[in-house]
């Protein structure tokens, strides 16, 4: 997936989560928050973006039209798609592995 075509999906799928930008979803304990995070993160993947891709850490968010929306800062060179990336999935396996038994 293209750099063009991933902000296109997340601010799709962000119009659904309109709870993303309210100003309380900045509070990560905050269950509501929580959940629409969760959904719009099951969303994207749905619509085929991995949640393992490292452009998410570039994402910007920006106000276009009084609505915020996702985008990648400008002139940053194309990248190829990932494949086979198990990074996240290894990851939750070795924090499963380093759990102590309940006693």
């Amino acid at each position: 997936m293209n750099d063009r075509r991933l902000v296109e999906v997340l601010n799709d799928v962000a119009g659904s989560f309109a709870g993303i930008w309210d100003a309380g979803a900045a509070r990560r304990g905050d269950p509501a928050s929580i959940e629409s995070w969760a959904g719009f993160l099951s969303a994207c993947a749905a619509k085929g973006v991995s949640i393992a891709d490292p452009r998410w850490r570039e994402l910007e968010v920006r106000v276009r039209a009084g609505q915020p929306r996702f985008a990648l800062p400008p002139r940053r060179a194309e990248r190829p798609p990932l494949e086979n990336d198990f990074s996240v999935g290894l990851t939750l396996l070795i924090g499963l592995l380093d759990r102590q038994p309940e006693s």
